[in-house]
């Protein structure tokens, strides 16, 4: 088994001879994305650690129901993504307040949303850095506030998924998702615009 092997060829090897390094090769490549999709949804991480366990007994389950079957217009991770998803809204979800937060991940924070915050580059300048700290912060609890339809939307664009695969994750519209990844960002521009200004008043008079 080489390292470009495919993912579905990886899980058509686990499911067709029982390749448990195939498997393993699998979960390497989508455990942190699984994770960190999992805890913004939720926004509780011990919950993400939780679904993201049993979406992959699910997807072993799958594999030995010998029921995984590619498709030509969906990638592996965009199915990994809709059994989280589906397990989390089914199992979780109901169970946690949207006011929770987790932190996000050094990823999240070199991550701009485009609109007011694109476009701001790293500095060495350390009350930048506390500002973006903040502005990481204040995104991760505002994200725990929007509904839940346009949390799992930005959820899963922070997770790079492109519009057409939240809509099967999702199964809405793509134009819904698009409207909902719309609002959801608006929302979190106005929340942020405090932190904002106060960074680019900070910047000037330094």
């Amino acid at each position: 088994m080489g390292v470009a092997d495919g993912d579905d060829e990886l899980m058509f090897r686990f499911q067709r001879d029982h390749d448990y390094t195939a498997f393993e090769e699998l979960f390497g490549r989508h455990k942190d994305v699984l994770l960190r999709f999992l805890a913004r949804l939720l926004g509780d991480i011990a919950a993400a650690h939780d679904a993201s366990q049993q979406t992959w007994l699910k997807v072993i389950e799958v594999a030995r129901r010998q029921d995984y079957l590619a498709q030509p217009d969906a990638r592996f991770r965009t199915w990994l993504l809709t059994l989280a998803r589906n397990h989390a809204i089914d199992e979780y979800q109901r169970k946690f307040a949207v006011t929770r937060t987790v932190a996000l991940t050094d990823e999240m924070r070199e991550r701009s949303i485009d609109g007011p915050i694109a476009g701001q580059q790293a500095s060495p300048d350390p009350l930048d850095d506390a500002n973006r700290q903040q502005i990481a912060q204040r995104m991760s609890d505002e994200i725990q506030r929007l509904p839940l339809e346009q949390r799992e939307v930005i959820a899963l664009w922070i997770a790079e998924v492109d519009p057409a695969a939240i809509a099967e994750i999702t199964g809405a519209p793509r134009d819904t998702v698009l409207s909902r990844k719309k609002y959801a960002l608006a929302k979190l521009r106005s929340a942020l615009s405090d932190l904002l200004m106060e960074g680019d008043h900070v910047r000037r008079s330094s």
